[in-house]
């Protein structure tokens, strides 16, 4: 199954991640940003229902001078707010981001191009060009937005931002996707029989957090 979401994953289709039973328990529909568009936002929108978050690596991150917002809120005396949510681990929020040409941010083809700007933004810092990439933020993008960065640490934590980011590297793509919650319409999270029958409805792949992090560690990545 990891081959097929890989091969999904390359091709810009959405699959599915499932954490764990003992972390949140979720399902997380994913893409590789630079092939969203305004009709995958709208998708996710009516058919998941969870936050639409931009995931990159946190040393991505750092090149454009981003960091955790739980550290921003600590270095501004903010310490009282900073808790860890009930799953243990620190949260991976950085900044919420629009692009400069945007209405409002919020609406289905100004998120998209949001998201697919910050895929570039990310594949020039993976090309080697971080003062273009670190340009390009600057000037085409203003916080607070709509689009919210989360910055993955792999290897140290087993988020679906770190899962995704995971399979990015066995996919050989850039570190830039785009993850949503799978949400049911009483608000729970959809349970993951249902999200493999919806998976099975699309022809694409659900996969568990276990199979990733095993496959990982097996090619050396974590």
């Amino acid at each position: 199954m990891i081959e097929k979401a890989l091969e999904l994953l390359r091709q810009g289709e959405i699959i599915f991640i499932h954490d764990s039973d003992n972390r949140e328990n979720e399902v997380d529909a994913v893409i590789r940003a630079d092939y969203v568009t305004p009709s995958v936002i709208t998708w996710m929108r009516k058919n998941a229902g969870g936050l639409i978050c931009f995931v990159t690596e946190d040393s991505i991150g750092r090149q454009l001078g981003l960091d955790f917002m739980s550290d921003v809120l600590r270095k501004i005396g903010f310490n009282g707010l900073v808790k860890r949510p009930g799953y243990g681990d620190d949260p991976a929020f950085s900044i919420y981001v629009n692009h400069v040409k945007t209405t409002t941010g919020i609406r289905d083809r100004d998120r998209a191009l949001t998201i697919t700007r910050l895929a570039d933004v990310v594949k020039m810092i993976s090309e080697g060009k971080v003062m273009d990439a670190r340009k390009v933020f600057y000037e085409e993008f203003y916080a607070p937005g709509h689009v919210p960065i989360l910055l993955g640490r792999i290897g140290r934590r087993f988020g679906h931002t770190e899962l995704s980011l995971m399979l990015s590297k066995m996919a050989g793509i850039p570190p830039a996707l785009v993850i949503v919650e799978m949400l049911s319409d009483d608000g729970g999270a959809l349970s993951k029989d249902i999200v493999s029958e919806i998976a099975n409805e699309l022809g694409t792949a659900l996969i568990s957090g276990g199979e990733i992090v095993d496959e990982a560690r097996r090619r050396g990545i974590i």
